[in-house]
């Protein structure tokens, strides 16, 4: 799901390309994520990013936020990622997204109806690395060039006989122990045919894709 300061302007208009929520701050220090005319969800706008994560977890596939200044900032340190204020709809599309494992299983299920098989890989963020307890961790990515590496990996797993999608996501920005990094869905005719892409899949995302890692420790921190 991509995400973009904007108004109601910018919200009509990118209904009109897909699944669209206007996300709203009151003035009880709360955001008000209005969808359709009968179903509304209402979060503390400390936990703005845990909204966003349930939108996209119902399928959206634009946020705009409206009334966020203070907080945007802080979503784009934890996210690692500029959100742009969008005055048209190509900046919307130019957008960071945010995934969870549902919206990533269900794309990858787009455009795969004679597929009966799903493999999935979650690599999660580690509380103990080398007997060191982990305090977070921090991603940084060449940003000018991450979404054609990750298009040209998912295009390489998607050349394997009987496979017909695949997806990667990786977080940026601050991940803590026990929190999600990566998600890989790999949608095949049949389950012998998920394991090697899936397999190759995490490989390359591992040594391809410009994305470094900072552990920050209780008594230090290392790029790894």
């Amino acid at each position: 799901m991509k995400i973009a300061v904007g108004d109601e302007e910018i919200f009509e208009k990118v209904k009109g390309i897909g699944k669209a929520v206007l996300v709203t701050k009151n003035g009880r220090e709360e955001c008000c994520a209005k969808i359709g005319e009968s179903m509304q969800i209402i979060a503390d706008t400390k936990n703005l990013r845990e909204a966003l994560e349930c939108l996209a977890d119902l399928g959206f596939d634009f946020a705009i936020l409206k009334g966020f200044d203070v907080e945007v900032e802080g979503l784009e340190k934890g996210m690692g990622v500029k959100i742009p204020k969008a005055k048209d709809l190509e900046e919307v599309l130019r957008a960071p997204e945010i995934e969870t494992l549902k919206s990533v299983v269900e794309k990858v299920k787009k455009d795969a109806l004679d597929c009966g098989a799903i493999g999935i890989f979650i690599g999660v963020a580690r509380g103990i690395s080398e007997g060191k307890r982990v305090k977070m961790l921090e991603y940084e990515a060449y940003k000018e060039i991450l979404a054609e590496k990750v298009a040209e990996l998912e295009n390489r797993v998607k050349q394997f006989s009987g496979i017909r999608n695949a997806k990667i996501f990786h977080k940026l920005g601050v991940v803590v122990p026990g929190e999600d990094i990566v998600y890989i869905a790999v949608a095949g005719q049949h389950r012998k045919d998920i394991w090697v892409p899936l397999i190759l899949a995490v490989e390359l995302m591992k040594s391809d894709l410009p994305i470094w890692k900072k552990e920050i420790f209780e008594n230090g921190e290392r790029w790894v």
